[in-house]
């Protein structure tokens, strides 16, 4: 039995509705993921990108029946039609692909440098695979079955005549992603659950930092020993310091300046022991397993799997109903079905959201005016390369004109420009883009002067 048309307007209803929620859950999360550098964090990368997709979806839900009533030939029914076909399956493609990170890093140790070289690939492949598809079904169009794209009772979608195809591009393929997926958290689920007693902090999905034990404080010594050459002891008084003041470089011409003596540092700590539940995960995460940052990472990829697997369970039972009575049309799970569809982007917001609260609660700080908007840095700071602007460090840095200071004065002391050999390594401890830190250490290689 056939819809009746209060009940066609009920699930457009519902259609838009929830996709007002989800466009709105979207948007919150491209802008404060691109924007603010507390949510810019490696765990809420991929569900950055499939935000894309969900946005696509909702665009096709907020068409709802207008695609229908324009005609299987319009325009806005074709467009429709690859809409959904291109953007419904994304988000199962996207899960998949975190739970392919939490394989590589609960197994293969990948670090999160490593995954971040994937994206470009499951980009490829979560778009792509999808894009193939959808276009080439625009335009067929077959004397026995006609065209592809036509009414599909929600939607302009896929035709009542090609329904297998439905199956075919993708509820099949979505669910061969499930299943994937399911596999490695059950995989990773062992481990978890071997660990049980010691991973109370993770097992909970609102401890967004169940890692964090607060500031802890380790004695250290440090022993300085200076190695004398026997050179040095010889004839110390011929090698001058060159940063003295009262230092004659015409001197001192014949001093053995290209002798660098050693020296011994020794690093002493003592060992420290956990203390508490969330220091022993700690410790498990990073000694038995791998970094926390792979758990956390695990935690987040497993909520977004849960958030798919409410949109799919209905809509699948729906089309299994749908196969099985094909001249039948239960409205009970088409309600289910407009409810759950478009709230992809609304379900992925709240575990953005859920992951991200202390990040949420600076936010909430900053628009109430009690702190600064805490934005990316690297979106404001340019250099310039070769005439063209790039993001990064700041030209003007004061470290830097502190060593040319530094090169200058040595120059003029050891005399004159080209009279000793400078040696500069810079050491990276992070990122611009990663909020670490940057220190330049300079290295002295002396040669022999004149």
């Amino acid at each position: 039995m056939p819809l009746t048309d209060a009940e066609v307007d009920a699930l457009g209803i519902t259609e838009r509705v929830v996709s007002v929620f989800s466009v709105i859950g979207i948007f919150f999360i491209l802008f404060t993921f691109y924007f603010l550098k507390s949510f810019h964090k490696p765990i809420n990368r991929l569900i950055f990108f499939a935000s894309f997709g969900n946005l696509g979806m909702n665009v096709a839900c907020l068409i709802a029946e207008d695609g229908i009533a324009s005609g299987p030939t319009s325009g806005l029914c074709t467009f429709q039609a690859f809409l959904i076909q291109m953007f419904l399956g994304v988000d199962a493609f996207w899960a998949c692909c975190m739970a392919l990170n939490v394989y590589l890093a609960f197994f293969h140790k990948y670090t999160a440098r490593q995954l971040r070289h994937l994206d470009k690939w499951y980009m490829l492949v979560c778009y792509g695979a999808s894009f193939v598809p959808a276009l080439t079904l625009a335009f067929i169009d077959t004397p026995r079955r006609g065209r592809v794209y036509g009414e599909a009772i929600l939607w302009c979608w896929i035709t009542i005549k090609w329904d297998f195809l439905r199956i075919a591009l993708l509820y099949g393929i979505v669910w061969v992603a499930i299943i994937f997926a399911f596999a490695i958290y059950i995989k990773a689920g062992r481990v978890i659950y071997k660990r049980r007693d010691t991973l109370h902090g993770f097992l909970n999905p609102l401890n967004e930092r169940p890692f964090n034990t607060g500031i802890i404080t380790t004695s250290i010594d440090i022993t300085v020993e200076h190695v004398t050459s026997p050179s040095e002891s010889s004839g110390s008084a011929q090698n001058a310091n060159i940063f003295d003041k009262d230092f004659d470089p015409a001197s001192n011409a014949n001093a053995e300046l290209d002798e660098c003596h050693p020296y011994v540092v020794n690093v002493e700590a003592p060992e420290r022991r956990p203390s508490g539940v969330r220091e022993v995960t700690r410790e498990v995460a990073r000694k038995e397993t791998t970094n926390p940052g792979a758990w956390l990472y695990a935690r987040v990829a497993f909520l977004f799997f849960l958030s798919m697997l409410i949109i799919w369970i209905p809509s699948s039972a729906n089309r299994v109903y749908a196969l099985a009575h094909p001249d039948r049309q239960n409205f009970l799970l088409n309600f289910v079905s407009a409810l759950v569809l478009p709230a992809q982007g609304f379900l992925n917001a709240i575990v953005y959201i859920i992951t991200s609260r202390t990040a949420m609660r600076q936010l909430l700080s900053s628009l109430r005016g009690d702190t600064k908007m805490p934005w990316r840095d690297d979106l404001f700071r340019f250099t310039r390369r070769g005439g063209k602007r790039s993001g990064g460090r700041p030209e003007n840095n004061p470290r830097d004109k502190e060593i040319q200071l530094e090169l200058a004065d040595l120059e003029k002391k050891i005399g004159g420009k080209g009279a000793g050999k400078k040696v500069w390594e810079k050491r990276s401890l992070g990122g611009y883009s990663e909020r670490g830190s940057e220190v330049n250490v300079p290295i002295i290689a002396h040669t022999r002067s004149g």
